[in-house]
């Protein structure tokens, strides 16, 4: 559920109230650091320079404080946090140099004594007669005018870049849905039918004939004992038009052999006897005889 817009203006007002006091808490650190990172690093520079030696631990102090004063600065300036954190020690160190442009004598007779102490003088001096001030401050405004940065995140928002939505779950449109766990499933639509139309069910009428399952066999040699017979119409149908007799099919049953006319007088004569005459040689074997 997306929150609505009490709580985003809460969430807002909350974000904006900690990055101020992180700006205010960041601002005496950053120019601290600053003015005596700026003037150890000098300090090293100039004596390595003029005496042709490494010059000491001093440059590297300057230089790690210097680094650190800039990852800070960065980090304030992100679009994570609220544009306060970046736009308190902005306006602090733009309103510095702006002052040292207008009046320099004043700013040089009245702010070297009261805010930097004799440790930072020289740092204090170097970065306010060279603009350093001015160019931190100008760019710590610029980062905090962002708009993005200016409004809350809301769970609930558009996808970037106007993304297509993500795709509904469940049938097509015009598709029957699927019965519950335990019914009977419905039947796919027909080759060639409406759409939304499925094919009837098992048995009903219009449903074309289907095959018969297969039975395993259980007579003698593999034979089955009743064999099941296909529907009409099938491939394999007996009796159909251009269906060949199948190999395992049992042979067909002879017809049983014509008895003789006369029970006692046809034993022991032959069937070619029976059939050509065999009453009126056995009467002309008695006559003669």
């Amino acid at each position: 559920m997306p929150p609505t817009d009490e709580e985003v203006g809460m969430s807002n007002s909350a974000r904006h109230v900690i990055g101020a006091l992180i700006g205010l808490i960041i601002t005496p650190l950053v120019a601290g650091a600053l003015l005596y990172g700026a003037q150890k690093l000098g300090f090293g520079i100039r004596l390595s320079a003029y005496t042709g030696r490494a010059g000491g631990s001093d440059k590297w102090v300057g230089a790690a404080l210097l680094i650190l004063v800039a990852a800070v600065l960065g980090v304030s300036a992100g679009s994570r946090l609220s544009p306060l954190a970046s736009l308190v020690p902005g306006v602090a160190f733009a309103s510095v140099g702006v002052l040292w442009v207008l009046a320099p004598n004043w700013a040089a007779e009245n702010t070297v004594r009261d805010f930097a102490p004799d440790r930072f003088t020289v740092g204090y001096m170097t970065l306010a007669s060279y603009g350093g001030f001015l160019v931190i401050g100008v760019l710590l405004i610029v980062a905090s005018l962002a708009p993005s940065r200016w409004t809350a995140s809301t769970a609930g928002a558009a996808p970037r870049f106007g993304g297509p939505p993500p795709a509904p779950l469940g049938p097509s449109p015009g598709r029957p849905m699927s019965a519950p766990m335990g019914g009977q499933m419905a039947p796919p639509p027909l080759l060639g039918a409406p759409p939304g139309h499925a094919a009837p069910p098992p048995g009903a009428p219009g449903r074309p004939p289907q095959d018969q399952p297969w039975q395993p066999p259980s007579g003698p040699y593999g034979h089955p004992a009743h064999p099941a017979q296909p529907a009409p119409g099938a491939p394999g149908a007996p009796g159909a038009p251009g269906s060949s007799p199948s190999p395992f099919a049992p042979p067909p049953a002879q017809s049983p052999k014509p008895s003789s006319p006369q029970g006692g007088s046809g034993e022991g004569v032959g069937e070619w006897t029976q059939m050509y005459g065999g009453d009126d040689l056995r009467g002309e074997g008695k006559d003669r005889s």
